[in-house]
Order: structure tokens, then C-alpha cells, then sequence
């Protein structure tokens, strides 16, 4: 497969995850452990239902490929099994990568590339109706490379900068344009103005705050209960501290860990066109990023890219 332009979003001395340039990925947005404790990353090459093949974030040589049982999905396209892929680090050989989701074209003993195709996106009853195809992963020690739960803490692959950004509270809002992107009968996708996102280089995403201080919020706000937020510098955040989107509390600090603190979201609820939906979905990139809008109804129909979308928050204001 033709290598294509990739940036890594994961490096240490030795590990690396390096996504397409195009793609959108997520540490916080979704229900399960290793994401509600940062020891995962989602990478989503587009946000369509629609599956596709996968090219490699990771280099390595492939140790297991192996099918599993999975819960029946109970939407259309979805299937009831799961492929697991591992792949041991060249470099260190006690830490493994753990691929999920993906129906791997990739035999035990391939050695692999950044960039090398790998195999095809899956969706099953793991995924909510509304949550697109996608490759799942976690660095591994080589002992322990299958479980749901363990997994090796990492941080993103953010540029040193001295400088903390003060937030200034600018984006007081009741209602935010959207820009819709495409709408699937499930959700919608959409783009913010440029004054609702927040870079810490070279990854921009939804601006939050916390304790004054901006960061960017990465979860599914409120329908997952728990997601992420990234600060600019490690170690700057206050647990308990209240997290904002503009000035609507949507949830509080309960542990930081290195860039990420780990966020339970309040019984906030967001409107589009002043009715309600179940959340937004959010997402990081190294350009500003679609959100996933999702309504109550599964039947959107594409005549609303004709009209002009509003999103609201009903939450405690900010003092």
C-alpha cells in the first residue's frame, strides 16, 4: 500500500502511534474502562458508518491475530464477533500493542510499518448505533497484553510550551451556530466557529476550562458519563475542580494524571433547534475537528444540511 502522511500523536523513546493527517481520534469518547482511565486511544480515519481499510499507527511484528465472540449488534451492518491484533514493539520487546475493531489481513510473524494497510474496520455489539468504525488501541506489557483492563499509561505527543493560556471566559454563549457537515439517520456531523476550539499543539479540539486555565474537552458529553480533558502543561490541574464549556459547568475533576484529567460530566443537557438530544460527541485532530451531534431520533433526514443549526446547553452557569 502506498505509505501516506502521517503525525504521531504518541511518542515516547520507544513507542510510537502516528495517525493520518485526516483523521480524528479520542481518548475519552466512549463507555469503557481503558478509555475512562486514558489507557486507550480510538483512531478514526473518517466518521462515516461506512467500514474501511486500515492503515497501520503503529510498527512492529505481529505476535496474534485472533478472532472473538462479541455481543450481537442491534443495528443494521453490525456483526457479533471482535478480531484482536498484537503487535510486539521491535525496539522493546516487553511492550506490545493491542489493536481492536479491526478484521485484520495480517498474519502472525508480518512485520509491520506505520502506514502499512492492515485490515477492515468492523462494527458490533460493542458499538452504540451512533458510534462510526474505528481502530481501538493500547500499549501492552508483553505479559499482559489481552486483558480489558491493565494497559501501560502514556501521554500525547504535545509541544513543550512554558506558556499557560488564561482562560478569559470569551466564549459566553447561549446559542452556537453549526456548521453541518454531513447527517447520517443516526447523527450528525458538524463544525464549530473557530472561537469554540483550542489548540495545544499540534492537536486542536473543543475548548474547555478548568480553574481558569483553557484546555480541551474530549468526550460524549452527556451520554458516556465520564470522558477526558487535555491541558497544555502537565500537572497544572486541581482535582474537583469545575470543567466549563464557555460558562456551562458540564462536569468536575475527580483524578489528573500527567496532560489528562479525568472528568464526570453533570446531568447537562444540549439542545439543537431548542430540542433536545441525547449529547455531543468530541473528538481530537491536528485541524479543528467535526463533533457528532446526536438526536433522540434515529431517522435524520438530509434536508437538514439546508438549515441552520443552533446548539444550546442548559446547565449552572459559571459566576
Amino acid at each position: 500500500m502506498t505509505k501516506t502522511e502521517t503525525y504521531d500523536i504518541i511518542k515516547t523513546e520507544n513507542a510510537r502511534v502516528s495517525i493520518l493527517q485526516t483523521s480524528h481520534f479520542t481518548i475519552g469518547t466512549s463507555p469503557y474502562y481503558a478509555h475512562q482511565h486514558g489507557l486507550a486511544v480510538d483512531i478514526y480515519q473518517n466518521l462515516s458508518l461506512e467500514n474501511y481499510d486500515v492503515v497501520s499507527p503503529i510498527s512492529g511484528k505481529v505476535i496474534k491475530a485472533k478472532k472473538l465472540i462479541a455481543p450481537k449488534a442491534k443495528f443494521k451492518g453490525g456483526i457479533d464477533n471482535d478480531y484482536i491484533t498484537i503487535v510486539q514493539n521491535i525496539d522493546d520487546t516487553e511492550l506490545v500493542y493491542k489493536i481492536l475493531h479491526v478484521n485484520p489481513k495480517v498474519q502472525v510473524g508480518d512485520l509491520l510499518e506505520i502506514g502499512d494497510y492492515i485490515g477492515t474496520t468492523i462494527r458490533n455489539g460493542y458499538f452504540a448505533y451512533w458510534s462510526s468504525p474505528h481502530l481501538h488501541l493500547e500499549l501492552r506489557p508483553h505479559d499482559d497484553a489481552i486483558r480489558a483492563r491493565g494497559g501501560k499509561d502514556f501521554s500525547l505527543n504535545i509541544e513543550k510550551n512554558k506558556k499557560l493560556e488564561k482562560s478569559i471566559n470569551k466564549n459566553q454563549f447561549n446559542e452556537i451556530p453549526l456548521e453541518i457537515h454531513s447527517v447520517y439517520p443516526e447523527f450528525l456531523l458538524a463544525k464549530l466557529p473557530t472561537k469554540y476550539y483550542h489548540l495545544i499543539k499540534p492537536f486542536y479540539g473543543i475548548k474547555g476550562n478548568t480553574g481558569n486555565m483553557n484546555c480541551i474537552l474530549d468526550g460524549g458529553i452527556p451520554h458516556y458519563k465520564y470522558g477526558t480533558i487535555i491541558s497544555q502543561q502537565e500537572s497544572i490541574m486541581d482535582s474537583f475542580n469545575s470543567v466549563y464549556f464557555g460558562q456551562h459547568e458540564i462536569g468536575s475533576l475527580q483524578e489528573v494524571r500527567g496532560n489528562f484529567g479525568f472528568v464526570n460530566f453533570n446531568h447537562v443537557k444540549f439542545l439543537l433547534n431548542n430540542e433536545e438530544i441525547r449529547g455531543i460527541s468530541l473528538f481530537l485532530a491536528n485541524f479543528p475537528p467535526l463533533i457528532k451531534l446526536i438526536p433522540y431520533d434515529k431517522n435524520l433526514k438530509s434536508s437538514n444540511l439546508e438549515t441552520t443549526q443552533y446548539l444550546s446547553i442548559l446547565s449552572r452557569a459559571k459566576p
